[in-house]
């Protein structure tokens, strides 16, 4: 088990205006789950590539208004709304409105990592 504390998450983005990506909680591999707390301000974006073959994510916007592309097809969301796509393919992050946008992120990735460690003893 681990217990993340408030304001303890890993910042893993910073935008240019103050927006945060912070990866708050995440699980070991093979099968990577991340719980994400995003901030966007007002005109920031992220840009994602593709992550590997079977990712998930899943997303509900908390406060402000956010716009999805996933592949070429965008999504504008509202406080409440979530949505579900799949990540193995470039999608981006927008906040095209006057006030801060919030919303929490779950990444599902498949077998990103070694199933075991192996240790080798030398005599």
């Amino acid at each position: 088990m681990k217990v993340t504390r408030a304001g303890e998450g890993a910042v893993l983005w910073s935008g240019d205006a103050g927006g945060r990506g912070v990866l708050v909680a995440g699980t070991e591999p093979p099968d990577v789950v991340e719980l994400w707390d995003w901030t966007l301000a007002p005109g920031e974006a992220h840009t994602s590539e593709a992550h590997t073959s079977g990712t998930q994510e899943l997303l509900e916007v908390l406060d402000g208004v956010l716009v999805v592309t996933v592949a070429d097809e965008a999504f504008t969301l509202a406080a409440g709304d979530a949505l579900t796509f799949t990540g193995d393919e470039p999608h981006s992050y927008a906040n095209p409105a006057d006030a801060v946008t919030r919303f929490s992120m779950t990444v599902y990735q498949p077998g990103v990592g070694p199933r075991h460690r192996t240790e080798t003893n030398h005599a």
